[in-house]
């Protein structure tokens, strides 16, 4: 069944339902695929509105019995379910993106290393697993640099900046002798930059505009399209994820973020094997969406060329805006023309945490930033200029 096309009323099975499992699912309803959602968390926001949902732990053998029983083929909204559970769910169903990229994802030393097999430039790294490891990566490859766990971390979580041989020393005394790290040189960089690529079955490639990030506090704030990138550099952008999605043999949608330098070099940071946050955009402002992108490629269905309909800015909501639990302030942003607004119906709102996300459609780039920017000073917000 790997290459056929699941027909309609067939069921897909998601593993995890955060609000990237909700917007599959919503995005699968409207082809007419059916979904169940596979997630431990009782209240999660996909639960609201796949067709069938498990909210037992991913080790239970009757969750898995039931799963697998159930449904035609598998994805996965976040990348840290456990691969062996995916490489589990492959011996009976088919599972994109496959099994295998979820593992190289999931260890940031064979990402990159992965990433530089196919060819891309990254930012100079060494694995580092002792004291003595990190003062020597820090004094061959210089500082400031960033050390990161190789696996887990997100949103910022997982990472200390290095900034002279003194910290390294330091941080290198803290280090946890069973874990491996990974020491990145710190590049200094003008735009960060994602792209959305898909690939089908058939191995048909696409991508999606180029999406400038902006982060604050290690979270996405907000992305812009278009990218503040030249030609040659939006080109190189898109050539290095058609490269890492054809190498890779991906099915489905992958987010792929990069570094533009000043001198105009694109660095590979990381990917993600699903639907991205800063692809959010293209659920207004595109065609298709990322979500409807990826249900069709691991559904078997052929990929389509992505029409982009205008300038766009997506905002992320954290729980930061809503600790008091008053969220009539939404009501005047859904009222607002050229805005829409995304809620994940998330019952805790704590710091940190997305809860939404608001789409501003404009006819300039610099209008819809204007208009993000006072949408997110009007629901408490603070604007951060190129954080």
């Amino acid at each position: 069944m790997d290459s056929e096309l699941m027909p309609i009323g067939s069921t897909l099975g998601i593993l995890g339902g955060g609000q990237l499992g909700r917007m599959m699912a919503l995005a699968a309803r409207v082809l007419g695929i059916r979904t169940m959602v596979w997630d431990p968390q009782p209240e999660s926001p996909a639960f609201l509105v796949a067709d069938h949902h498990l909210s037992e732990p991913y080790d239970s053998e009757a969750a898995w019995d039931a799963f697998v029983s159930r449904v035609d083929r598998v994805t996965y909204e976040f990348e840290n379910i456990n691969w062996r559970l995916a490489q589990r769910i492959a011996e009976e169903k088919p599972v994109f993106p496959s099994f295998d990229i979820l593992r190289i994802c999931q260890e940031r030393l064979r990402e990159k290393d992965a990433a530089r097999a196919f060819g891309l430039a990254t930012t100079p790294y060494r694995r580092v697993q002792t004291a003595q490891d990190l003062l020597d990566a820090a004094k061959d490859l210089g500082t400031p640099g960033v050390l990161k766990t190789v696996s887990g971390g997100y949103d910022g979580k997982g990472q200390v900046v290095i900034g002279n041989a003194a910290e390294a020393i330091a941080v290198g005394q803290q280090l946890e002798a069973s874990r491996v790290y990974i020491y990145e040189k710190w590049v200094a960089f003008t735009r960060e930059v994602s792209v959305v690529v898909a690939r089908d079955v058939h191995g048909n490639l696409v991508t999606y505009p180029a999406t400038e990030n902006h982060h604050h506090r290690g979270i996405l704030d907000y992305s812009v399209v278009p990218a503040g990138v030249s030609e040659k550099e939006r080109a190189a952008l898109e050539s290095a994820a058609r490269q890492l999605a054809s190498g890779l043999e991906l099915v489905g949608v992958m987010a792929l973020e990069f570094f533009v330098t000043d001198q105009g070099e694109i660095l590979f940071n990381e990917m993600a094997p699903r639907p991205h946050n800063s692809g959010h955009w293209t659920i207004d402002a595109a065609w298709p969406s990322q979500f409807m992108q990826h249900v069709r490629a691991v559904a078997g269905w052929p990929v389509l060329t992505p029409r982009w309909w205008s300038p766009v800015v997506m905002v992320n909501l954290l729980g930061d805006l809503f600790l008091d639990g008053d969220w009539s302030r939404l009501t005047r942003v859904a009222a607002m023309d050229g805005v829409q607004l995304h809620w994940y119906e998330k019952r805790e709102m704590r710091p940190g945490r997305k809860v939404g996300h608001v789409t501003i459609l404009a006819d300039s780039r610099d209008r819809a930033l204007a208009e993000a920017r006072r949408i997110k000073e009007m629901l408490g917000g603070q604007w951060h200029d190129g954080a």
